[in-house]
């Protein structure tokens, strides 16, 4: 009698512990949720203060600095930062600041070279003391313009200073504060109102004061009248340079001069402006991309064809040389 107690206790006790076990197994079943898949975000390889560098061996006076990352749009909000005297990094000489693909920014920049705390960073408006002269004698000059008012470093470039009271034996230059001055040469003094002369543009990039003395000591300083950059692309030609209306993967090559691997190419009817879309740099002669010309954007006319090299942000204009037609009827 007492085993029979025994093996039925013992016969319970398995049953339980199976029902437990069952009932576990579909509490973990039930609990158990299919995973929701999420689309991954792009990934910025700056962050806000990383000074970004083509190399890492760069010895740039003033380089992009990384002020934002937006990840909505998935672009760069950057500006230039400036060395300081003591060559550390450094100082704004503005607030201007400008957004670009994310993807762009990292292809031309690949390099992090140095990182700053932005709010740190102080805005520094350069300044040139003025010019003091013992005695003077003579008329002073005005100068009122350059042309052309920019060039690209390294370039050579004449130009044509127009103002007052220039006087034969006058001198021009570009000052920048805390750079070397640049002497222009071949100075000829046309008449009292132009100087035509020729400078070679050996200084960084950035802004540049024009400076013109008599040789009686009196000078005059039209500020920031000239800029030292990269040079501008110049396009020479389009082709096909005709379209007709609801034309679309037209194949779009354009040549001409300074283009840079990263560029923007558009095409332009007064306000109405059409991105060519899958831009490629080819050479620096030469770029292409794919033209959608249909409505309602595109319209019948002449349009102007726009390439921006978006590294130092020079841009080039072909003007009206691209034509769209009508669409040509099918043939029945």
């Amino acid at each position: 009698m007492e085993k029979r107690l025994r093996n039925g206790l013992i016969i319970c006790a398995i049953l339980v512990f199976v029902v437990l076990i069952a009932g576990c197994s579909d509490q973990s079943s039930a609990g158990t949720a299919t995973p929701v898949p999420t689309t991954a975000l792009p990934e910025a390889k700056f962050a806000a203060g990383d000074i970004i560098a083509k190399s890492a061996s760069a010895t740039d006076q003033m380089l992009y600095v990384i002020t934002q990352y937006d990840a909505k749009s998935d672009k760069y909000t950057r500006a230039w930062i400036y060395k300081n005297t003591d060559g550390s990094w450094g100082h704004f000489t503005d607030n201007r600041t400008e957004t670009a693909e994310r993807t762009l920014v990292e292809k031309v920049y690949p390099v992090k070279l140095n990182h700053v705390t932005i709010s740190s960073v102080a805005i520094v408006t350069p300044t040139i003391p003025p010019t003091v002269v013992a005695t003077l004698s003579g008329s002073a000059p005005t100068v009122t313009g350059i042309s052309p008012a920019s060039g690209a470093k390294d370039a050579v470039v004449g130009v044509s200073i127009t103002g007052t009271n220039f006087e034969s034996g006058a001198t021009a230059k570009l000052l920048r504060a805390g750079y070397p001055s640049i002497t222009a040469t071949g100075v000829s003094v046309a008449s009292a109102t132009k100087i035509d002369c020729t400078f070679k543009l050996g200084g960084d990039e950035g802004s540049y004061n024009v400076v013109v003395t008599n040789p009686g000591g009196q000078s005059d300083t039209k500020t920031g009248a000239f800029s030292i950059g990269q040079a501008a692309p110049i396009i020479t030609g389009v082709s096909p340079n005709t379209a007709e209306m609801g034309d679309t993967q037209l194949p779009i090559t354009i040549s001409g001069q300074n283009f840079k691997e990263a560029v923007k190419i558009t095409f332009v009817q007064g306000a109405a402006e059409i991105n060519c879309v899958t831009p490629k740099y080819l050479d620096a002669t030469k770029v292409s991309c794919v033209l959608d010309m249909k409505a309602p954007t595109g319209k019948i006319g002449l349009w102007d064809v726009k390439v921006l090299n978006i590294d130092g942000q020079t841009s080039g204009t072909l003007t009206g040389k691209f034509t769209v037609a009508n669409a040509t009827p099918a043939s029945t």
